[in-house]
């Protein structure tokens, strides 16, 4: 299982000392290269009714592709996101999101995202560009 826990913990997706947090544990697929989280989202996160807020999926896409960095001992900070809803998701509804780097040019790094229900449809899909802020791999 990846923690940050200890160095991030006023994190809102993922510090264990942010109150107002939702800490979401992020584990690490080896087999696919890319990390998920299973997730989902109380009442208060909703935008429509019973349906959660576009701007939380889209928080919780670009956290995953920052989590995949962080494995990979990667500093970088987000430069760009772009997000497709394909389907909304539902307050209570367990999700789970995955974030897989696609190619590293330089301090340019090219990622994707995805949130996918219980039966593996997909509910939105993330593409990202970071910028590593730290030529020195971290020290996790």
């Amino acid at each position: 299982m990846l923690s940050f826990n200890e160095k991030y913990q006023g994190c809102f997706v993922c510090g264990r000392e942010n109150s107002k947090g939702l800490r979401f544990d992020f584990l690490y697929d080896e087999v696919n290269d890319e990390v998920y989280s299973h997730c989902s989202f109380e009442n208060y996160m909703q935008g429509y009714e019973k349906i959660v807020h576009g701007g939380f999926i889209s928080m919780l896409l670009d956290e995953v592709m920052a989590k995949i960095c962080l494995y990979k001992k990667i500093q970088a900070v987000t430069a760009r996101i772009e997000v497709r809803f394909k389907k909304p998701v539902y307050v209570d509804e367990e999700i789970v999101v995955y974030g897989k780097i696609l190619e590293m040019r330089g301090k340019r790094i090219s990622l994707t995202a995805r949130c996918i229900d219980h039966k593996g449809e997909e509910r939105a899909l993330a593409r990202g560009l970071f910028i590593r802020i730290n030529p020195q791999p971290l020290k996790i």
